[in-house]
């Protein structure tokens, strides 16, 4: 739905731009730029969220080993709960700010965009908190696989305290994080650049323009997932 947003977009940005000479000739109804956007946001959202929840359970696997065993399915539920009420939360935010700008909004639209002068500076603090939160859960990743061949290493010194359930434990989140390592240091590196660029533009926005800055900006994101 993301990746299906920004074709839809970047097709009829592109229409609009070398098709019609006054882009006034080719309006979209704002019910319509709300169902192509909106994915698109849910995902900027929803993804590094879904990656700290994640992090929280393998932090919850490896500390507290008895609880994970007991209540692991209850504590994944709880946190898809939270983080879709997030998203939907955010969903109503964007939803109410873009209703506030009834120059853009009052009739049909242009350009596909919900960023407006009374959301953009908090789409710029999001940037900067995902930015933080994305380096934080690939420290916690490697500090997990550390901790987890801690574990594993004190298991085999010690025959006394040993445990099957917690030796099991350690195994599965060792084998576990040397796959969600990379992804989430690769993942982190890039959407790095992409909050870097992300920032730029949308600091610049009113000198770059409104039409750059939706073909630049759609095309930064393309280009991030496409990694």
């Amino acid at each position: 739905m993301y990746v299906l947003s920004h074709i839809i977009e970047s097709v009829m940005n592109f229409i609009v731009l070398f098709t019609y000479s006054d882009p006034c000739e080719c309006l979209i109804q704002v019910w319509l730029v709300y169902l192509i956007r909106m994915p698109a946001y849910f995902y900027y959202l929803g993804s590094p969220l879904f990656h700290f929840a994640i992090m929280i359970e393998r932090v919850l696997a490896t500390v507290y080993v008895k609880i994970y065993e007991n209540q692991g399915k209850l504590f994944s539920v709880i946190c898809t709960i939270v983080v879709w009420t997030i998203n939907l939360i955010y969903g109503v935010y964007i939803y109410i700010t873009t209703q506030m700008d009834t120059d853009t909004f009052s009739h049909p639209m242009v350009y596909l965009s919900l960023t407006t002068i009374y959301n953009s500076q908090i789409f710029i603090y999001l940037n900067f908190f995902f930015l933080f939160l994305v380096i934080c859960i690939a420290i916690a990743d490697y500090y997990l696989i550390l901790r987890n061949q801690k574990i594993k290493l004190n298991f085999f010194k010690s025959t006394i305290n040993y445990s099957l359930s917690k030796s099991y434990q350690a195994k599965q989140n060792i084998l576990l994080m040397k796959i969600i390592f990379p992804l989430d240091f690769s993942y982190s590196i890039v959407f790095a650049l992409f909050n870097i660029m992300v920032i730029i533009l949308r600091y610049n926005r009113e000198e770059y323009g409104l039409l750059f800055y939706v073909r630049t900006y759609d095309s930064i994101i393309l280009v991030n997932k496409s990694f």
